[in-house]
């Protein structure tokens, strides 16, 4: 009898993404990028493990395979951008060295102590640091806080303050410690120092999170390392993770884009992720996103996070369908619960809107907290018991609250109470193109809001979805003219040109249409539906692969490790000095000397960062960026103002060994 062959060996990785909507899962053979089983169901907010638990049951489920086989996990996830939006976080103590906060500075932390010792421009000493000043401190911030976070002047270019202050810090106390230079190489003591400090609050949540996932994976038997993607479009290990959460920033988004290149197999494009709340739009040059020179901004913060150069905007299958004082069609930025799925939520909920000729009900989205007054639990505890409420029902319902509208507006706005309404994926239920929920809901609230117009249903059903498509090409156009002349004010006149770019409205005597020379990979569940039919209306190649409504996810487990280093180059009495980080200043007699340092410096940096991951068959590519000015007599650019020697090192996760 002769044995059985042994079985072969698999090398599935496991993707997750925690939308705005859904949470999606994917198993992918790592082999060729293909997808095995896919996954999607409703994001949990109160509790983000949940949502992913629920993902990874049901495309294990899916591909009926081996849990063995799993030997990779990558996630991206909203979490790091959705408590810096809430206000959530630990405690943050802060000790600033060699500067103080100017009047109208709001650095974030919930103490903060400075003393004196600093350093110049150069990474020269200019004042010794003050060490019973900074005792003093640490004795003042480090009560009753989660973390501490320590920022010096010009720290990226002499960290030696920052590191003496850890050393003290460590011998009173085993909290974690964020210094500034460790998170970003670039100058601006203030926007330095809110990442640090936004870090640093995002340290205890993003632990707790990252606990829950892998408490989870391993109930099911799942072993394989686990990687988090980042807001630049790299991945990095969940320890790493850990330790440096500021970095997740725009983790979905940068995984929408990777996904869209790796599904339609190319490098340069324009990525569209249309989803539920929002739409995102960026550019992939070379296989990787373009990333904004400026670093993140997220919730009013200006951070010193490498991430996507993507444009946002509030237009998804969830925003809501309204009809302006003119009586014309408007769509979104609010996002609402779809009629089609609020229906689900109550019996009643058809009658009650049919009764009072309103698609604007209330409902509960968030459990209650400390920071809410009387009147707005009270409110919130009304809607959590009766479900699904109008504005009648919540005043007859809570008669002792007074100014009831104001109440729910305060509700609304900090994320606790959400209303339902007429969306973009009621229109498509209703005209048949999209069925995932109650159509028969979707009529009854096509049918009051065309009664408040003098459109007919039918033709309210066709010119919302023509504005919709119209709205998803607006948006590109807009992208590709801002990347080029910058900040636009909105203007009648400038809106009516991007319609008639894509095709809605007309110029007498004069034909408009933009050709775009790349194509346009679109992702998400609507994507064919609403992004497709451009390629009519505009001069471009639109393409919407196979799997494109899991593409966060297939970005997330398709993508590298990553990691890039900068070092500066400035000349100085006609010397160079190389600027490399965690070191001290290193002069040089000659340009090539210092370039040859500088490249030296950044390859290992870069390739350290990224082995520490746990990255394999890493690869370091350089760019050498010279910025000079004339001498002011002639338009040759004969002199050297700074040197920027950057190194990207990239890698594939490394696979849990069977």
């Amino acid at each position: 009898m002769n044995p059985k062959p042994p079985k072969e060996k698999q090398q599935h990785g496991l993707g997750i993404d925690t939308g705005g909507t859904y949470t999606d899962a994917v198993i992918v053979d790592l082999r060729d990028n293909s997808v095995l089983a896919k996954a999607k169901v409703p994001t949990t907010y109160h509790d983000l493990s949940v949502g992913i638990r629920e993902a990874v049951d049901e495309v294990l489920r899916a591909g009926k395979s081996d849990n063995e086989d799993i030997r990779l996990v990558c996630m991206s996830t909203t979490i790091a951008t959705n408590s810096i939006l809430q206000g959530k976080g630990g405690k943050v103590g802060l000790i600033g060295i060699g500067w103080k906060p100017q009047g109208n500075w709001v650095l974030g932390s919930d103490k903060a102590s400075f003393v004196r010792g600093s350093h110049d421009s150069f990474g020269s000493q200019i004042e010794p640091l003050d060490e019973a000043g900074l005792v003093d401190s640490i004795q003042q911030v480090v009560g009753g806080v989660d973390s501490i976070v320590v920022s010096s002047i010009f720290s990226v270019y002499n960290p030696t303050f920052e590191l003496q202050a850890k050393r003290m810090i460590l011998e009173r106390t085993s909290i974690p410690i964020v210094l500034g230079h460790t998170l970003t190489a670039e100058l601006g003591i203030l926007e330095r120092t809110v990442t640090g400090v936004l870090n640093a609050r995002l340290i205890p949540i993003m632990g707790d999170f990252m606990n829950a996932v892998e408490r989870s994976l391993k109930s099911k038997g799942i072993g394989a390392p686990i990687m988090v993607f980042k807001g630049d479009g790299g991945l990095m290990s969940v320890e790493i993770a850990r330790e440096r959460p500021i970095e997740t920033i725009l983790s979905g988004p940068a995984a929408s884009l990777m996904g869209g290149s790796v599904l339609a197999g190319i490098d340069d494009c324009i990525v569209l992720d249309i989803g539920g709340t929002s739409t995102d739009i960026a550019f992939m040059d070379r296989g990787f996103p373009r990333l904004n020179a400026q670093g993140a901004m997220v919730g009013g913060w200006r951070t010193r996070v490498k991430a996507i150069d993507i444009w946002t905007t509030g237009l998804g299958g969830d925003s809501i369908v309204f009809l302006d004082d003119k009586g014309e069609i408007r769509i979104g930025p609010e996002r609402v619960i779809p009629l089609a799925t609020a229906s689900r939520l109550s019996a009643s909920f058809k009658s009650k809107m049919e009764t009072n000729s309103d698609t604007g009900l209330y409902v509960a989205s968030r459990g209650e907290t400390v920071n809410l007054t009387e009147n707005e639990r009270k409110v919130l505890r009304f809607l959590d018991s009766s479900g699904p409420s109008t504005f009648y029902e919540v005043m007859d319902g809570v008669p002792e609250v007074v100014l009831t509208k104001d109440v729910l507006l305060s509700l609304k706005s900090h994320g606790f109470v959400i209303q339902t309404g007429l969306t973009p994926t009621d229109i498509m239920h209703v005209n048949g193109a999209y069925s995932i929920g109650d159509a028969d809901s979707s009529r009854i609230g096509v049918r009051i809001v065309a009664a408040k117009s003098d459109m007919s249903p039918d033709e309210l059903v066709e010119k919302t979805m023509n504005r919709v498509i119209t709205r998803v090409g607006e948006e590109i156009v807009r992208k590709m003219i801002l990347d080029q002349v910058g900040d636009l004010s909105r203007s009648d006149v400038f809106d009516f040109l991007l319609r008639a770019c894509v095709g809605e409205s007309t110029v007498s005597d004069m034909s408009v249409k933009v050709k775009i020379d790349r194509p346009i990979v679109a992702i998400g569940a609507p994507a064919r539906i609403l992004v497709k039919p451009l390629e009519e209306r505009m001069d471009v190649n639109i393409i919407v692969p196979v799997n494109h409504e899991v593409g966060n996810a297939v970005g997330a487990v398709c993508s590298l490790i990553s990691e890039s280093v900068c070092v500066q180059i400035y000349p100085k009495d006609y010397k160079y000095i190389v600027f490399a980080p965690g070191s001290t200043p290193i002069e040089f007699s000659h340009v090539d000397e210092a370039i040859g340092s500088a490249k030296t410096s950044a390859t290992r940096h870069a390739q350290e960062r990224v082995e520490a991951s746990g990255a394999k068959e890493v690869r370091v590519k350089l760019d050498v960026l010279e910025h000079r000015f004339s001498d002011g007599y002639g338009k040759e650019m004969k002199f050297i103002n700074w040197i920027e020697v950057t190194a990207v090192a990239t890698g594939r996760p490394g696979l849990k060994n069977k």
